[in-house]
């Protein structure tokens, strides 16, 4: 039985809006508030809440077309009917195609880590979705890794008169040195950032864990520039006030995805790159050209913050590519083979 006084409730403006359809029982609504706010405490970040409440909401609709209102009624049997549903489901956006593999897995991941925490708790007797399956998936190759001739053109786009480009060249400049993920760019605040020691301190990155990364001297310049003499001229045009974001619009308000992904359309346009660039582009290339250059994989690792090394080890194979690519070019016996078979086919 629980205890309602004991349940911390998590403000309604913290979390999504829940579907008015199938609206889950107040025991349910109460457990996910603890469970929101055990998330906070143990300092989970921001986007993985909002994925927690996103993927309990599924949850609680599937519960509420069963007529199930407490979490001691749910079943291995039920999770696996709810995992059934999932693969049937088609999704509002791509009108009749289903959950993708990735996005299954993820609603399902969700619900395993909810019961693990309620069985932790004691708030039920055993975990249900202890044996509940997970789509199993197949990490590949990045889509798109960037030479390092591809990125000098794409850091030297932005026009330095401007500053706006300016800000773009500083933005671009960090990215690259430090593999930053795109929420953690988000976050970061005019205080992480320590010229002297030429390191930026990345707070609750994926999965809640700190890391201090450095920074070339090449990068310190250009934050330097635009901290002390282009922030300082768009912060003059905030409404509310210098809340310490590092990057901000000219407007003065926090950088978000919307005007990052211009940046690098208008990057990718002047450079004129074939390929498409964004922020994860960067992050993929520095990796795969840290490893060609000869870093150990353990500190690339740290580096990039993969929790597991086999994540990191992706990058080995786009570096054995590019390598098989420099190799058939300029091995010596690859030449020869070529030379006769440029040979023969002349004489046909």
């Amino acid at each position: 039985m629980i205890d309602s006084a004991a349940l911390i409730v998590v403000p309604a403006k913290k979390r999504g809006p829940v579907p008015l359809e199938n609206s889950p029982s107040a025991e349910l609504r109460e457990l996910e508030a603890r469970y929101l706010t055990w998330m906070e405490v143990t300092r989970y970040a921001g986007d993985s809440i909002k994925g927690a409440h996103s993927d309990l909401s599924w949850f609680f609709r599937f519960l509420g077309m069963r007529a199930v209102t407490r979490v001691a009624d749910v079943t291995p049997e039920l999770l696996n009917d709810y995992s059934l549903w999932l693969r049937e489901n088609k999704t509002r956006k791509n009108e009749g195609k289903t959950l993708s593999l990735a996005h299954l897995n993820h609603r399902l991941s969700g619900v395993k880590q909810f019961f693990k925490w309620l069985a932790h708790s004691m708030i039920v007797l055993y975990d249900p979705a202890e044996d509940l399956e997970l789509p199993r998936i197949h990490y590949g190759l990045p889509k798109t890794i960037l030479t390092q001739e591809e990125v000098r053109k794409l850091l030297d786009a932005p026009d330095l008169k401007s500053p706006v480009g300016y800000r773009d060249k500083t933005v671009l400049e960090l990215v690259y040195a430090t593999g930053i993920r795109t929420a953690e760019l988000f976050k970061l605040k005019v205080s992480d950032v320590d010229l002297k020691a030429r390191t930026v301190f990345v707070r609750l990155g994926k999965g809640g864990k700190d890391r201090l990364l450095p920074l070339p001297g090449l990068t310190v310049g250009y934050l330097t520039e635009y901290i002390e003499k282009v922030r300082p001229r768009f912060i003059k045009n905030a409404k509310g006030g210098d809340h310490g974001t590092l990057f901000v619009s000219y407007t003065g308000t926090a950088f978000d995805r919307q005007k990052l992904c211009v940046l690098f359309k208008r990057a990718t346009k002047t450079a004129k790159l074939e390929k498409h660039a964004t922020a994860m582009t960067l992050r993929h290339s520095i990796a795969s050209h840290l490893l060609e250059n000869g870093m150990d994989i353990r500190y690339i690792q740290e580096f990039l913050g993969h929790e597991r090394i086999s994540t990191t080890q992706i990058y080995a194979k786009v570096t054995l590519s590019g390598l098989r690519k420099h190799y058939n070019k300029t091995h010596p016996k690859e030449k020869r083979v070529r030379g006769r078979k440029q040979i023969l086919v002349e004489t046909l």
